[in-house]
């Protein structure tokens, strides 16, 4: 007796769907004896007798019903196996041979598949057959599988389907995919895609890319970094302006490592706004310090110490307290001195700020002075800070 996928190849259309099923059920036969029997022709002769004296067209004729039928059948008889059959092999096969039909009712199966198919191998076929499908919608499946996917083998093939891609065609859903998801290794893998070619198109992923996680935030950070200097800036300015505090304060850093007069610049106008949260202050606070080669000390000095408007002064004490230095902590304990009570109340916030433990012995006399009872209470607030500073920094120096 003929093997049956040998009888298959000159059966009718049904059987040879139905045999090309349980070929790949059993298990008894390769791929390649599978795409034989499912492409051979219908009949021997150009035409067979039927029912009632008809004719019945060919197999392969575009146009024969027969033959749309006989697909129909065999992308649902597929479908059916890659989400049902009990065999990974069957699962398996049906995913290969659903990555070659062309049709887009395959996509939706394959995605189920790719994210839910117990076995690994079936689901790095289904990424496989996504791509060889050119099926976007299989994009954010594809590289959540990269992400996540516990098997390293399904995650490799994830990467070669990605690659497969055209990057004009899946760069917007990788984009879109970016801004959706929730777990932060999708987001490392988008991002991963994105900044390879860090077009105009990718900017608004990359200010993005600045507040997240820091596996994320070093790759835009160097992706930013390498734009051309116009550019550059402008996507740092759009950054401290982001309504996210940590886009706005991952920007900041970002300057920082940039450590230019502008950056300075941008620096200074976001630690100076009237309204900021307290985690993008203190990262303008850290950043300006590292800059201060690049701010106007010279004129910073010369405001606090002789300036005619009073908040001209203020600003300038304050000021000198962030960037610090030898030159500063003078300035602050002259400060500390002036007559006017507003000055010494700057120049208390700015010793927090200074962080030196040698300005104790001056907020020590301001608290015993009661001509400083109104600012006494801020005093004794900076006074605890720097001891508790000090307390922490020789507690973790200490032996163990």
């Amino acid at each position: 007796m003929l093997p049956i996928w040998v009888m298959a190849l000159t059966s009718p259309p049904t059987f040879r769907v139905q045999s090309a099923i349980e070929l790949l059920r059993n298990g008894i036969s390769s791929v390649a004896c599978v795409c034989v029997v499912l492409s051979a022709p219908a009949y021997a002769s150009e035409a067979d007798p039927a029912q009632d004296g008809e004719t019945v067209p060919r197999s392969n004729d575009a146009m024969n019903p027969v033959a749309r039928q006989d697909r129909e059948l065999y992308i649902n008889r597929l479908i059916d196996a890659l989400g049902h059959d009990d065999a990974f092999k069957v699962r398996l096969q049906a995913a290969v041979l659903l990555g070659r039909s062309n049709d887009e009712r395959a996509a939706s199966a394959l995605v189920s598949a790719l994210a839910g198919d117990q076995h690994y191998t079936v689901r790095a076929a289904a990424a496989t057959a996504l791509a060889n499908l050119s099926e976007e919608k299989g994009l954010p499946h594809i590289i959540k599988a990269i992400g996540v996917d516990k098997e390293q083998f399904v995650r490799e093939e994830a990467e070669r389907a990605l690659a497969k891609f055209d990057r004009t065609q899946a760069l917007p859903v990788i984009i879109a995919a970016y801004t959706v998801a929730d777990d932060v290794r999708v987001r490392k893998v988008a991002l991963a895609y994105a900044v390879s070619t860090p077009n105009s198109e990718v900017e608004p992923m990359l200010v993005r890319g600045l507040g997240d996680a820091p596996d994320n935030y070093a790759l835009a950070k160097t992706a930013v970094l390498q734009l051309p200097a116009d550019r550059k800036l402008a996507l740092l300015q759009r950054g401290i302006d982001d309504r996210e505090a940590s886009v706005r304060r991952g920007s900041v850093n970002v300057l920082r490592e940039m450590n230019s007069a502008e950056a300075a610049r941008m620096v200074l106008a976001v630690y100076e706004r009237d309204i900021e949260v307290e985690e993008v202050r203190s990262a303008a606070r850290d950043s300006l310090r590292a800059m201060r080669t690049m701010l106007p000390i010279v004129q910073f000095v010369k405001d606090a110490q002789s300036s005619s408007e009073r908040y001209a002064r203020a600003r300038a004490i304050k000021l000198l307290g962030v960037v610090g230095g030898d030159e500063a902590e003078k300035v602050l304990r002259e400060a500390a001195k002036d007559d006017e009570i507003y000055i010494r109340g700057s120049a208390v916030l700015a010793m927090q700020y200074l962080g030196s433990q040698a300005v104790v012995p001056t907020l020590e006399k301001l608290a015993g002075d009661p001509d400083n009872a109104r600012i006494l209470l801020q005093i004794r607030s900076v006074l605890k800070h720097l001891r508790d500073d000090h307390t922490v920094t020789a507690s973790a120096g200490a032996p163990k």
